[in-house]
C-alpha cells in the first residue's frame, strides 16, 4: 500500500470513528446537514476523496466554486487584489480536483477562494503568530489554509465528521510537513499533553468543552445560519468562556436564514455585553450576509448597539416566495446571457484576452 493509500484509508477510519462517537453522543446536525450528508457519504472510497470537489462529489453546499462567473468575471474579481497578496495566498495545488479551478502561472483560483481572499486580507493585522485558532464550521479548510500559509498559529478545527473528512485531506495536501491531530488520535492521547507536537487539530463537535484551552482569535462562517438554535447558544458558550481577553470572534453568517419552519437571525446571536465592533459591514460579493468582528473585553462594549442597527435587515424575509422570484430571475439572465454570447462572441474573446492578459502580466510580474 502507498503512502497516499495508507493516509487516506487512516482517514476513512477517522471518519467512522467519529461517526460512531456521533451517535453514542447524541447527534445535534441539523436536519439540512443530514439530507446532504446521507445522500453523499454512504460509500466513502480513496477516489472521492482524492477529488472531493470534482462535480462536488462530496463538498456540495460547502463549495462556492459552482456558483462560478464567467472566466472573465473571475479574472475582474481577481484584480481587486494586489499582486504580492495573491502569490502569498493563492494555493499551487488543485487538491480535490476542482473542476471549475483556473490555473495561473502556477495559482489556482476560484470563485470559493474570492470569498476567503477578502476576509483574510481585512483581518490579517489582527491575526499574530503563536495564536491559538479555533474555527467552528470549517468546511474542507479552504480559509484556514490561507491563514495557515501566512501565519505560525495553532489552529483548531471543529466540524461534522464529513466536513473533517475533507478538511483533514485537504490541509494534510498543502502541509505535508504539519502535524495534524485528528479524533483517532484524540482517542489515543490527551490533548494537553499533545499540544506542543502538533500543528492543526482536527475534531468532531463537543470535543473542546472538555478541555482547558482557550483561544486568541475565533471564527464561524456561515454555518450558525444553518444551525439549531440550542447548537448555536452552545457554541456562544464556548466562545464565551475560551476566549482569551482581548481575543477576537469573526462571524460572518446571513442576516435571515429560514430553516425548519423556525428563522435564525444575525442580531439574535447570544452574545454578551463584552464585546467591542471593529468590523463591522455587509460580507463581499454576498449582500445577504454580514462581516463581524469584535474583541472581548472586561469592560461592557457596543455589541449591543450594533446588534440593534443591524435589525433592520431582518425586514428582508428569506421566504420560499422570494427564491422563487431570484430563481426566475437568475434564469432569465442566464437565457440573455446565452443570447448575448452567440451575437458578440467575436469581439468577447478579443476583450477577454486582453484582460486576462493584464493580469497574468501583473501576478507574474515579480514571480
Amino acid at each position: 500500500m502507498s503512502i497516499l493509500n495508507q493516509n487516506i484509508s487512516n482517514l476513512i477510519n477517522t471518519f467512522k470513528l467519529s461517526k460512531d462517537a456521533q451517535k453514542e453522543n447524541g447527534d445535534s446536525t441539523s436536519n439540512f446537514w443530514k439530507n446532504i450528508n446521507i445522500n453523499n457519504y454512504n460509500h466513502i472510497t480513496e477516489d472521492n476523496i482524492i477529488n472531493f470537489r470534482k462535480n462536488r462529489v462530496l463538498s456540495n453546499h460547502l463549495d462556492d466554486a459552482f456558483k462560478s462567473k464567467n472566466d472573465l468575471q473571475l479574472f475582474k474579481l481577481l484584480k481587486k487584489f494586489d499582486q504580492s497578496f495573491l502569490k502569498k495566498t493563492l494555493p499551487e495545488k488543485n487538491i480535490g480536483n476542482c473542476n471549475k479551478s483556473i490555473s495561473i502561472l502556477g495559482y489556482w483560483f476560484d470563485y470559493n477562494i474570492i470569498h476567503h481572499l477578502e476576509w483574510f486580507r481585512k483581518v490579517e493585522k489582527y491575526i499574530q503568530n503563536n495564536f491559538f485558532i479555533l474555527e467552528i464550521g470549517g468546511g474542507f479548510g479552504s480559509f484556514a489554509r490561507i491563514i495557515i500559509k501566512n501565519k505560525n498559529v495553532k489552529y483548531f478545527l471543529v466540524d461534522l465528521p464529513e466536513a473533517n473528512l475533507m478538511s483533514n485531506y485537504f490541509l494534510q495536501s498543502h502541509f505535508p510537513k504539519k502535524k495534524i491531530f485528528n479524533f483517532s488520535d484524540y482517542k489515543k492521547f490527551k490533548l494537553e499533553d499533545v499540544i506542543k507536537d502538533y500543528d492543526i487539530f482536527i475534531l468532531p463537535p463537543n470535543i473542546l468543552e472538555k478541555h482547558n484551552i482557550t483561544f486568541n482569535f475565533i471564527i464561524n462562517t456561515r454555518s450558525f445560519m444553518e444551525m439549531k438554535k440550542i447548537t448555536i447558544q452552545n457554541y456562544f458558550d464556548l466562545i464565551h468562556k475560551q476566549i482569551i481577553d482581548n481575543g477576537f470572534f469573526l462571524n460572518i453568517n446571513r442576516y435571515i436564514k429560514s430553516r425548519q419552519n423556525d428563522e435564525i437571525k444575525f442580531t439574535d446571536y447570544p452574545y454578551d455585553d463584552l464585546w467591542n465592533v471593529k468590523i463591522s459591514e455587509q460580507a463581499y460579493l454576498q449582500k445577504g450576509i454580514h462581516f463581524l468582528l469584535t474583541q472581548r473585553q472586561n469592560l461592557k462594549g457596543n455589541i449591543g448597539k450594533e446588534l440593534l442597527k443591524l435589525k433592520q435587515y431582518n425586514e428582508v424575509k428569506n421566504t420560499n416566495l422570494l427564491n422563487i422570484k431570484r430563481g426566475l430571475i437568475n434564469k432569465i439572465k442566464k437565457l440573455s446571457y446565452l443570447i448575448l454570447k452567440l451575437i458578440l462572441i467575436n469581439f468577447f474573446s478579443k476583450k477577454k484576452l486582453n484582460k486576462i492578459s493584464e493580469i497574468i502580466s501583473n501576478i507574474g510580474e515579480s514571480r
